[in-house]
């Protein structure tokens, strides 16, 4: 999706200004542990702080979950054979489609991971297609191998490759159906799209469509760095009337060195212009390290949707402790 040009650019904005970060940084932290150091003279207790000073323990942030949700995972079609380290109760795997790459890639994907017992989810990029055609020999490839469902996107491309512009434009031809997708994920933008500024109303548009056309339709959000702009969005389509199950991206356990590693990969190109646009904050970038105290601050979610950027092995192992807590 166009959240990882965001991830990309905020990079590249933060290696830019590192050092300014960097001192910047040790001011806060030095400050804290300052703070830290007077509230120790005043409790009665001896009272133990954690050495990330921008996480809260684990155990205060399960707390405020709810109840235990369930979990989908995205997966890069080149790292498929990772797909062993998934848990078990992890039902659904998304295939990332890397601007510029073949739909086969997307094809072969979805096969091994219908022979590892789950569930095959798609992504299919609207400006990547070159016409009709191109996209009938897709459809069809994923209808052999079992595809029901996909997740329709533009496509983080900014240029059209062909007649195809939007997933309106995709859904206007009728192939879905044609080639036995049955339903649909459409992307959602909690923190806003750079890319379109009527996001809302787009995702609004195709929701109208399919239900429309009797056409089951959930949203699969971008990553979530913001709870609050998070919870304002899904309050707000709740509100608008929106009944489509919601699910919430979040950043797996990742570091920049890796998160760089991964926009890298696909492809994504330079612009510290959409960090300003995106309005996301460097330290959440850098520091997402344990997507914990975001977790535990969403609500309204019927499902959570998790982007492995530090690798597979290492979310899923994150993942598998986090559901151990229920």
């Amino acid at each position: 999706m166009n959240n990882i040009n965001y991830l990309y650019n905020g990079i590249v904005y933060a290696e830019q200004h590192w050092t300014e970060f960097q001192s910047r940084l040790l001011q806060t932290v030095n400050f804290k542990k300052k703070m830290r150091t007077e509230m120790d003279k005043l409790s009665t207790g001896n009272q133990s702080y954690e050495d990330d000073y921008y996480m809260e323990p684990i155990d205060d942030l399960q707390k405020n979950v709810e109840h235990k949700t369930n979990w989908s995972m995205e997966i890069l079609p080149h790292n498929i054979s990772d797909i062993s380290f998934i848990p078990d109760f992890v039902k659904e795997v998304y295939i990332t489609m890397i601007p510029g790459a073949g739909c086969w890639e997307t094809i072969e994907a979805a096969q091994q991971i219908h022979a590892a017992g789950k569930q095959a989810v798609p992504h299919i990029s609207a400006r990547t297609f070159p016409g009709t055609e191109e996209l009938r020999a897709c459809l069809s490839g994923l209808q052999a191998v079992g595809i029901e469902r996909a997740l329709l996107i533009g496509g983080g491309v900014p240029q059209p490759c062909g007649s195809f512009s939007s997933v309106m434009d995709m859904l206007k031809t009728g192939l879905f159906a044609e080639y036995g997708i049955k339903s649909f994920d459409f992307a959602g933008h909690p923190e806003g799209n750079p890319d379109d500024p009527d996001s809302e109303f787009h995702l609004l548009e195709k929701l109208h469509w399919a239900e429309d056309r009797g056409i089951p339709a959930r949203i699969v959000t971008q990553w979530s760095l913001e709870a609050e702009k998070t919870n304002n969005w899904i309050d707000s389509l709740r509100k608008k009337g929106v009944q489509n199950p919601i699910h919430i991206g979040i950043p797996g356990p990742s570091t920049l060195k890796t998160l760089m590693r991964f926009a890298k990969v696909c492809g994504v190109k330079a612009s510290t212009q959409v960090l300003r646009k995106q309005g996301l904050n460097l330290s959440k970038l850098m520091f997402v390290n344990k997507p914990d105290k975001i977790i535990s601050e969403l609500h309204g979610y019927d499902q959570l949707h998790l982007y492995p950027f530090g690798g597979i092995e290492k979310s899923a192992a994150w993942l598998t402790e986090w559901q151990k807590k229920f």
